[in-house]
């Protein structure tokens, strides 16, 4: 039972580290605290509703159009929304998000109903035994998906030219400006990733649960994630999202179903009173 229980949260906290991911990539980049990160996954999954279901593409085809499709999102959030508000107050930039994430959720219950809609991909839905633990095959692809990006995304920050540019621009916006950077560039391909992140976890989540704005609750697990592994920090968003998706998955078999919010939310809070920065995060000191 136990081994059946951590595979699958080990699995669920895939999907979580890669919507903290994104969560990350933004914060790290613009500053911003984006509350909107929970419907950029119901988005993802509503993308994939209408690739699959609507459009009836090829699922090659579909991938390419969920990927495009969540990236023209952020970019256009940050070209639209975000950027007339560069060097306001955090607070209005915060606020902003919250009326986006609304925004979105009223847009998608208009288009496509108050319902859920069911998501059928041709990802495999069996099971795997090894040994005496079932685990889906849903479940391990995800996972493993969650994985290859996570990893592909770690490899382009570290080794290409871009993402050494948007790294540049997230440590020192004026030392970057100064050494020629477009910072506006680099500061819409973070949205445009971190909203592409959400979309492929909202691919998964559409099809283990189904289609809908609830997802967006499943979604915003990534913020307690990414505060754990620490706010600045990229792999403490991946470890961040495995732990609450372990977490998870153990409070509700061996507590109940109701306790999962509370016992991550305690642990967030002991982690805020301990060590604010994060398990990863770097310790930022100020002069009171």
């Amino acid at each position: 039972m136990f081994e059946q229980v951590f595979f699958s949260g080990l699995a669920l906290g895939s999907i979580y580290g890669l919507v903290a991911l994104g969560f990350a990539v933004i914060f790290k980049a613009t500053d911003v605290f984006n509350f909107a990160q929970g419907m950029f996954v119901v988005c993802g999954a509503y993308f994939a509703v209408t690739a699959m279901s609507i459009l009836q593409l090829p699922f090659p085809l579909a991938i390419l159009f969920i990927v495009g499709a969540a990236a023209l999102l952020g970019v256009l959030i940050h070209m639209v929304l975000i950027q007339p508000l560069s060097g306001r107050p955090m607070l209005s930039v915060i606020m902003l998000t919250i009326a986006l994430s609304i925004a979105l959720r009223s847009i998608i219950e208009m288009v496509f109903g108050p319902q859920g809609r069911s998501l059928t991909t041709p990802l495999p839905t069996g099971v795997l035994m090894l040994g005496s633990v079932r685990i889906s095959y849903l479940h391990l692809t995800a996972a493993l998906v969650s994985w290859v990006c996570m990893a592909g995304f770690g490899l382009f920050f570290k080794f290409t030219s871009v993402g050494l540019l948007m790294r540049a621009s997230a440590d020192n916006h004026e030392a970057a400006v100064v050494s020629g950077v477009n910072v506006n560039t680099m500061n819409r391909l973070a949205w445009g990733i971190g909203s592409t992140l959400a979309a492929v976890g909202g691919l998964f989540l559409g099809q283990l649960q189904i289609a809908s704005t609830e997802l967006e609750g499943i979604g915003l697990l990534a913020l307690p994630a990414v505060v754990i592994g620490g706010m600045q920090s990229i792999p403490g968003a991946i470890v961040g999202g495995l732990l609450v998706g372990i977490i998870e998955q153990m409070a509700s078999t061996y507590i109940s179903p109701k306790s999962s919010d509370i016992v991550i939310y305690v642990l967030l809070l002991l982690i805020l009173m301990v060590r604010p920065w994060g398990l990863f995060g770097q310790r930022e000191l100020g002069r009171v």
